[in-house]
């Protein structure tokens, strides 16, 4: 069913929408009067987070989307214009997590996160970006992670993603700003946020990494909530930041690095 465009009514597009902190931002966002453009690989619960929201009154559609597609985001952006009338707010929210050594993985398991964490990015900034140009304002917040500021051992595909999620935001920033664009930006770089992304994880059989796998799970699951995670992107986005840092912890791994660069000091491993 298509529904009404409501001009006056804004609108928000979020990837990743079927869990997680997409699913908390879409959650909030209905709250707040937003009409909502979901988007996730998991149809089944994509459905059932459209249904749950439309009853509560939210103006929302539900668009199955392999982000890894550059024709699927493409599809993503003009269902959301047709049937919402606006954009102004898109949240690259999808990704996924790989741990292993790095000399190990294949070259397809890179590939992937890669083309999830941030290839999806970029297809939605080439889609969406001239569209909320065009309408004259707009913002977009991508979704990186702490590990886009820090690096640890055995998530070389993860951190490797979102370090680039992290520079790309501050590129397109810098480049609407030179062109004069009436968008903004914000980059999110959480912590540990209780969601399902490390229930996966494999190491493979080297003992050192069964072991980090552990501490990951354990260490996710005592995270923050997403709920909390998305109270601080919208407020964060209304107060223009482009920084967003739930955890203080991101503050304090992201100066560490930036000391140890400028001191020439080389990584260490610690127990």
């Amino acid at each position: 069913m298509t529904m009404a465009a409501n001009p006056r009514q804004q609108a928000a597009v979020i990837t990743g929408a079927a869990s997680g902190i997409g699913r908390a931002l879409a959650q909030a966002l209905a709250a707040q009067g937003y009409a909502l453009a979901l988007a996730d690989i998991d149809a089944g619960a994509l459905e059932a987070v459209r249904e749950a929201l439309a009853g509560q009154g939210a103006n929302v559609i539900a668009v199955p989307t392999d982000v890894c597609d550059a024709r699927q985001i493409e599809h993503l952006c003009e269902e959301s214009f047709l049937r919402l009338g606006r954009v102004d707010l898109l949240v690259n929210n999808a990704g996924v997590l790989v741990t292993g050594r790095c000399w190990e993985l294949p070259p397809e398991v890179f590939d992937h996160v890669m083309r999830v964490n941030l290839w999806s990015v970029l297809h939605a900034l080439r889609c969406f970006v001239p569209r909320m140009a065009a309408q004259g304002a707009g913002h977009i917040v991508n979704v990186a992670s702490m590990a886009g500021l820090a690096v640890g051992p055995w998530l070389a595909p993860y951190t490797l993603s979102k370090q680039a999620v992290v520079a790309l935001s501050e590129g397109l920033a810098l480049e609407l700003q030179a062109a004069g664009l009436p968008l903004g930006v914000s980059v999110v770089c959480p912590g540990p946020v209780a969601t399902g992304i490390a229930a996966g994880l494999d190491g493979g059989g080297a003992q050192e990494v069964d072991h980090m796998n552990g501490a990951l799970r354990s260490g996710i699951a005592a995270g923050i909530t997403p709920d909390a995670v998305a109270r601080y992107i919208l407020d964060g986005v209304s107060a223009g930041q482009f920084w967003i840092l739930p955890h203080e912890q991101a503050v304090h791994a992201a100066l560490a690095r930036a000391q140890g660069i400028a001191a020439g000091t080389a990584p260490a491993f610690a127990l």
